[in-house]
């Protein structure tokens, strides 16, 4: 199989070229056609074995077809550790910076001052990758509005609940919309 195969844009083939990425692995060839189709996605891969991209192409397609308008955010992904944040972050914008649209990533999570990230959401932002303790205080200061929000994945589901976050996680679902698709990993 490869990913032509999957239903991406010519564009997102491209810079999955580019990255140098071959075929696609079982978890992006089992999650990308159904989260194109906007269903609700729970899959579950081992480390490195892709999940990353599995939502992210997605993601970045539906951004991409929306063309133009303000930055508002779209995608919303959760992760229990500031590691895995700066790791999805910095995954998705290398396939942000060979695609010909302009989409903003922003990444955010605690222990650092929140002041710097708080002006950088400034303008707004199409995906967010966030720790749900930071993402909290975000949007309690108004830097972040998450009520429009069309997707929202949970990468490393299982640890984000073993982590004892469920009451951060319950906050964050009360005001997200309650028609937006959603993914776990």
């Amino acid at each position: 199989m490869s990913f032509s195969t999957l239903g991406l844009a010519p564009s997102l083939l491209n810079a999955i070229a580019e990255i140098g990425y071959q075929e696609p692995t079982a978890i992006q060839s089992a999650a990308i056609p159904p989260i194109l189709r906007g269903a609700d996605v729970l899959g579950a891969a081992q480390t490195g074995s892709g999940k990353t991209a599995a939502f992210a192409l997605p993601l970045l397609q539906v951004l991409m077809e929306k063309r133009g308008g303000p930055r508002k955010l779209h995608g919303l992904v959760l992760v229990p550790t500031r590691e895995l944040a700066t790791q999805v972050g910095e995954a998705i914008r290398q396939l942000v910076s060979h695609l010909p649209s302009t989409i903003k990533v922003s990444i955010v999570f605690g222990g650092v001052s929140i002041n710097p990230q708080m002006m950088a959401l400034r303008g707004g932002t199409h995906i967010v990758v966030a720790t749900p303790g930071r993402l909290l205080d975000l949007v309690e200061h108004n830097a972040l509005d998450i009520s429009q929000t069309s997707t929202l994945v949970l990468d490393e589901a299982d640890r984000l609940l073993q982590l004892g976050f469920a009451d951060e996680l319950a906050q964050i679902l009360a005001w997200l919309p309650a028609r937006r698709q959603t993914a776990l990993f």
